[in-house]
């Protein structure tokens, strides 16, 4: 186990989730700011939420590509896959509730994210540890972060009008 790894890990966990937590209020707190709905929820849908995860864990994942760069070159693919990660068991933990309980629960909502983080910075971990994914992984994974960094915006703005997309209180889309 590397105590170096472990600390910027455990340090990047205390980060999406406090980062994750204070954008969920942003949106709102800045008066509906376009350039913050960006990269912060604007509505309740399960999309607008995924954000919540990984623009904290992008933000992070520079930090600590730069901290580690002497030791690991895989940082961009391993958080790339936790922050993968960690929105599929969000949304898997949302849906299969709603599915279960015929209703969202906020509880079981807010405890998604923050078990979905713990489960990305895991994989993240198990990464960056065995170094797997160096090279051309590493390189497409900042393609890929791009390339998201993309949808979200674009889909905040001009969202398909699908249920991942709509607000569930009052089943509206985007900003």
């Amino acid at each position: 186990m590397n105590s170096k790894i472990v600390k910027y890990e455990i340090w990047g966990l205390v980060f999406v989730c406090v980062a994750g937590t204070l954008g969920h209020f942003m949106y709102d707190l800045c008066r509906e700011s376009a350039i913050i709905g960006a990269i912060c929820p604007v509505n309740e849908s399960p999309w607008e939420h995924m954000k919540l995860l990984f623009f904290p864990t992008l933000i992070y994942t520079v930090f600590e590509a730069y901290k580690l760069r002497q030791d690991k070159f895989n940082v961009f693919f391993a958080k790339y896959a936790g922050a993968a990660l960690a929105i599929w068991t969000s949304l898997s933990i949302y849906y299969t509730a709603n599915g279960a309980l015929g209703k969202s629960v906020e509880f079981i909502s807010i405890a998604s994210f923050y078990i979905a983080a713990v489960a990305g910075t895991a994989l993240s971990y198990a990464l960056i540890s065995s170094s797997i994914g160096r090279g051309m992984p590493n390189g497409i994974s900042v393609g890929l972060m791009l390339a998201t960094v993309v949808l979200f915006i674009l889909f905040t703005f001009e969202p398909p009008l699908i249920p991942l997309f709509q607000d569930p209180t009052d089943l509206s889309y985007g900003i």
